[in-house]
C-alpha cells in the first residue's frame, strides 16, 4: 500500500506541484485532461485491494474504467512530460541567448565609455596645451616690462634730475610694477613659476648657459646671472633660463 501511496504522490506532486513555465493552450489543455483522470487513476489503485468482483462481473460493469485506462493516462503523462522537457531546454537555450546579449551590450557600453574617456582626455589634453601656448606668447611681454622696470630704476638711481621727473618716472615705474605683478599672478594661475636661476646650481633641465664668469665670485657650476628668465610647470618646461655660470677653472 505504501507503494501505491507513493506512486500516487509522485503523481500527485507532478500534476499539481510547481507550474510549467511557457507551456501553450494545448499543453495547458492536457494537463487539465490528465487532472480529470487521476481521479479515475486513483479509484482504480483504491479498488486493487477490494473483494473481486461478482462472477461475470467486469470493471466497466462495476462503474470501473478499463485497464485500457492507465494505458491512456500513461501516453498523456509521457506526452507532458516531453512537452516541459522541450520547453526548459527551449527556455535554457532563450536565457543563454539573453545573457550573451547582456554581456555583448556591457561589453559595448564598456568600450564605448573608454572612447569617451580617451576622448575628453584627448580634448582635455588639447585645451592645457591651448592654454600653455597663451602663456608662452604673454612671456615677451613680461620680459619687455621687467626690461622697461630695471632701465627706470637705475635712471632714477643714477640720472641727477628735477624732483617732479622723479616723482613721474617713479609713478611710472610702479605701474609697471604692478602689471608685472598681475601677470605673474596669471601665469600662478595655470602653476607657471618663473625658473630660479642666480644662486642656484647650473641644471641642464632647466638652463642654457650663454656665458661663463670666471671673476670667481662664486663656487664653479653656480648661476651669477639671468639673462632671459626662464618659466616652467609642475611637469613641463615653457622655457629654459638663459643664465651666466661661474667657471673657475677657465683659462
Amino acid at each position: 500500500m505504501s507503494n501505491k501511496k507513493g506512486f500516487v504522490a509522485k503523481l500527485n506532486d507532478f500534476i499539481f506541484g510547481q507550474p510549467v513555465p511557457g507551456l501553450s493552450q494545448r499543453d495547458l489543455k492536457l494537463l487539465h485532461q490528465v487532472d480529470r483522470k487521476l481521479d479515475i487513476l486513483l479509484q482504480l489503485l483504491q479498488t486493487q485491494d477490494a473483494p473481486p468482483t461478482p462472477a461475470g462481473g467486469s470493471p466497466a460493469a462495476n462503474g470501473q474504467p478499463a485497464p485500457a485506462a492507465f494505458e491512456e493516462l500513461a501516453e498523456q503523462v509521457r506526452k507532458l512530460a516531453k512537452t516541459q522537457f522541450k520547453t526548459n531546454t527551449l527556455q535554457e537555450a532563450q536565457l543563454a541567448q539573453q545573457q550573451e546579449a547582456v554581456a555583448g551590450l556591457q561589453r559595448s557600453l564598456e568600450q564605448q565609455n573608454q572612447r569617451l574617456a580617451d576622448v575628453s582626455q584627448q580634448q582635455q589634453q588639447a585645451v592645457e596645451q591651448a592654454q600653455l601656448e597663451v602663456i608662452k606668447s604673454l612671456l615677451p611681454v613680461i620680459d619687455s616690462l621687467e626690461t622697461a622696470f630695471d632701465m627706470g630704476r637705475r635712471q632714477v638711481l643714477k640720472l641727477p634730475m628735477p624732483d617732479p621727473t622723479r616723482r613721474a618716472i617713479i609713478g611710472w615705474l610702479d605701474g609697471i610694477r604692478l602689471a608685472r605683478l598681475r601677470m605673474l599672478d596669471i601665469l600662478r594661475d595655470y602653476k607657471v613659476t618663473p625658473i630660479p636661476a642666480v644662486g642656484q646650481p647650473f641644471d641642464p633641465n632647466r638652463h642654457v648657459a650663454v656665458a661663463a664668469d670666471a671673476s670667481g665670485r662664486a663656487d664653479d657650476g653656480f648661476i651669477v646671472g639671468e639673462d632671459r628668465r626662464g618659466y616652467a610647470t609642475p611637469d613641463k618646461i615653457l622655457r629654459f633660463a638663459e643664465v651666466v655660470v661661474a667657471r673657475t677653472d677657465e683659462s
